[in-house]
């Protein structure tokens, strides 16, 4: 990482991501903390992995019934995450 003028620090670790070739990694690290910090600390505990393959969220739950309810709110929720990504990353969520 060859830098001829100063960089601004903010910028640095994107750089550094970029150049290492972790950068798809990491968004998608970034994105799957969302899921905590939208639906709460209840739900959280419930999950017992989630993934991101493509554009479809995987979230295994340990409860049916949290499940359940999830699964009639998906579309609220699909749209919260692109929301606060400002982009679409998320078109299917896919609950087991």
């Amino acid at each position: 990482m060859k830098r001829n003028k100063p960089v601004v620090i903010g910028n640095l670790m994107s750089l550094f991501l970029k150049e290492s070739g972790l950068e798809k990694g990491y968004r998608d690290y970034q994105l799957l903390k969302l899921w905590d910090e939208i639906l709460g600390v209840t739900i959280s505990k419930a999950t017992l992995n989630k993934k991101l393959e493509g554009k479809k969220l995987y979230v295994y739950l340990s409860s049916s019934v949290v499940r359940d309810e999830l699964y009639m709110m998906r579309s609220a929720i699909i749209r919260e995450f692109n929301c606060r990504a400002g982009e679409i990353i998320v078109e299917e969520l896919i609950l087991k």
